[in-house]
């Protein structure tokens, strides 16, 4: 049912298949989280599944092909240390390269030139070793759920659930001796998503009298098992089963278990027992910190708040349409992508004190503590401009969401993948939005572009509020924000609304500085000063009745319909967001 038609003759003659292969879904699987160690083994699972893949179409009856015949991502050495594992089985590695090859990097496709004729046998033995894989895991997490009280009248429900997992679609087109190689790029990026429009589902198995309870994660499966057996889980297996209540279908419990260290008597771990370049210290590589462990990680190690970040890369699809002229243009991007996924942002999120969770190319999602999130944002995007592509610069867009640690991190995932949908759009791609939640409830939201002022504004005022003797009250973002408030800002809609307005925000800004910045020098002073009213233009520029204007390039089609709003309420909201993220000052 995967397969395509065939696509119509062209030149002399076939020289080669091409092979595009796909499995989902992504974001919504990784996103089921209730610990960072669930996020982190979503994200690796899948990544484990498609390295499986890959190798079973690279080494499929019909002849292996060599390490060009790959079209993305590259698997040659030191581009993704796990595939290179599993491919030659290396049972020694560097411990740095053990590192990186527990890092969840492989995309969710993959492209191959295989020998004309062998597209199909190649995409089907992908397809088989995606399953066959994942009911070995299967396999070993229902012998552990069967030593912990699970009934084998409930098997038939959790292997059902187990095959209507991944949707795994692939087309094959044929490369034609004198056909340009965007043309048959184009056609088989076509073919799939086509056949993605039209694939089969599944259909969940029904509800019955043990178990009626929906998956706590997806609230779509029907969790396996009774009240009784979750009872016994909660009670016996605390530690990985925490949050009393909760229940799992298969593909959760997989998730949760098929690389769970906590249960040392039953000795029971898939991944470490299948990983080729295993160690005496594996188990500990494993560990993962959790929420509350980076929330201690704040610059104030009481404040209790993390962050999701989560990075994008802009334009991307354009990018690789413009080297999709020949293979070898596409191997290039994605070699540089792999070299800044596993090179440089790892480093970057663990300098922050906070905790990778998935680093596909230009795709990177982490958890960090609240207070050094946008830091680490703005270096990862730095890093990203600067390896660039050739010879040009390449940019993305980051989403935030900032919550308590007892907040559900599930939700926090979402509204980071929301954000990041916010800078692309609300700001216009190359930019940053943020929102937090409040245990209040409330949820404030701020964004900007990365070359903003308002980011240096940011930057200044935690400067300056940091340490046993600050120079700025804690208390002045909070304080100044109160004050402007009732002026309504967000109903501007216009530049020369925020021109007769400065005025006002000159004489606040002083008698706020008199009560809140008594150590600052006159210096200090004036430079602040100067960057809020830099943050107020910045705010004024991107207004124009109501619609984005970004100087110094021509508008996207969604700026020119108005789509892109830039809010007034941004001036504030960039106070709000400080005072929040910077909570640590007297007791906030």
């Amino acid at each position: 049912m995967n397969e395509t038609p065939p696509s119509p003759a062209a030149g002399d003659g076939i020289q080669k298949d091409l092979l595009l292969f796909q499995m989902g879904p992504v974001q919504e699987f990784i996103a089921q989280a209730r610990s960072t160690k669930d996020l982190w083994s979503g994200s690796y699972l899948l990544s484990w599944l498609v390295a499986h893949a890959i190798l079973a179409a690279w080494k499929a009856e019909c002849g292996k092909v060599g390490f060009d015949d790959m079209v993305m991502p590259s698997i040659r050495k030191g581009h993704n240390p796990l595939l290179f594992a599993l491919r030659d089985q290396v049972s020694f590695m560097e411990a740095s390269e053990i590192e990186k090859a527990l890092i969840p990097n492989l995309p969710n496709r993959f492209a191959m030139l295989v020998p004309a004729g062998t597209g199909k046998v190649r995409a089907k033995a992908a397809d088989k070793a995606v399953r066959d894989e994942l009911a070995r895991i299967a396999k070993s997490v229902w012998e552990w759920l069967s030593a912990h009280g699970a009934k084998p009248e409930w098997r038939d429900r959790f292997s059902n659930q187990v095959k209507a997992f991944p949707q795994i679609t692939w087309a094959v087109r044929p490369w034609h001796a004198g056909e340009s190689f965007d043309k048959a790029w184009d056609a088989v990026n076509e073919a799939l998503a086509a056949r993605r429009n039209t694939r089969e589902f599944l259909q969940w198995d029904p509800v019955s009298k043990d178990a009626a309870v929906k998956d706590s994660l997806s609230g779509k499966e029907e969790c396996i098992g009774d009240e009784d057996f979750w009872d016994g889980l909660h009670r016996k297996c605390e530690k990985i089963f925490k949050t009393p209540g909760h229940r799992y279908g298969a593909m959760n419990l997989l998730k949760r278990l098929w690389c769970q260290i906590e249960d040392v008597d039953s000795g029971k771990n898939y991944l470490a027992s299948n990983l080729v370049f295993r160690d005496r210290d594996i188990h500990g590589n494993l560990r993962v910190p959790d929420i509350p462990s980076i929330a201690e990680r704040n610059d104030d190690p009481k404040v209790p708040y993390v962050a999701v970040l989560a990075f994008d890369g802009d334009h991307m699809g354009e990018t690789v349409d413009a080297q999709k002229t020949s293979p070898d243009g596409i191997r290039a991007i994605s070699a540089t992508l792999s070299g800044f996924a596993l090179d440089r942002v790892p480093g970057i999120v663990e300098k922050h004190g906070g905790h990778l969770i998935y680093a596909g190319g230009d795709d990177v999602l982490a958890v960090l503590p609240s207070s050094k999130v946008i830091a680490c944002a703005r270096e990862i995007r730095a890093a990203f401009h600067e390896i660039g592509f050739d010879g040009k610069p390449l940019d993305g867009s980051c989403g935030i969401a900032v919550g308590h640690k007892s907040a559900p991190l599930q939700m926090l995932v979402k509204s980071a993948q929301r954000m990041e949908g916010v800078a692309k759009g609300r700001y216009g791609r190359g930019a940053l939005a943020i929102a937090v939640y409040k245990r209040s409830g409330e949820i404030l939201e701020w964004g900007c572009k990365w070359e903003s002022k308002s980011l240096d504004l940011l930057t200044t005022l935690k400067t300056l509020s940091e340490g046993n003797s600050p120079k700025l009250s804690g208390r002045f973002p909070y304080a100044l924000a109160a004050l402007l408030q009732p002026y309504e800002l967000e109903k501007m809609t216009k530049s020369t609304d925020f021109e007769k307005f400065k005025d006002v925000l000159n004489a606040e800004v002083d008698h706020v500085l008199t009560r809140q910045g008594g150590n600052l020098t006159d210096e200090e002073r004036n430079n602040l000063k100067s960057q809020i009213s830099e943050h107020l233009v910045s705010v004024a520029e991107g207004v124009s009745d109501t619609t984005c204007r970004i100087v110094g390039r021509e508008q996207t089609e969604e700026e020119k319909k108005g789509d892109t709003k830039v809010h007034p309420g941004d001036f504030l909201g960039l106070f709000l967001v400080e005072t929040f993220l910077d909570r640590k000052r007297e007791g906030k």
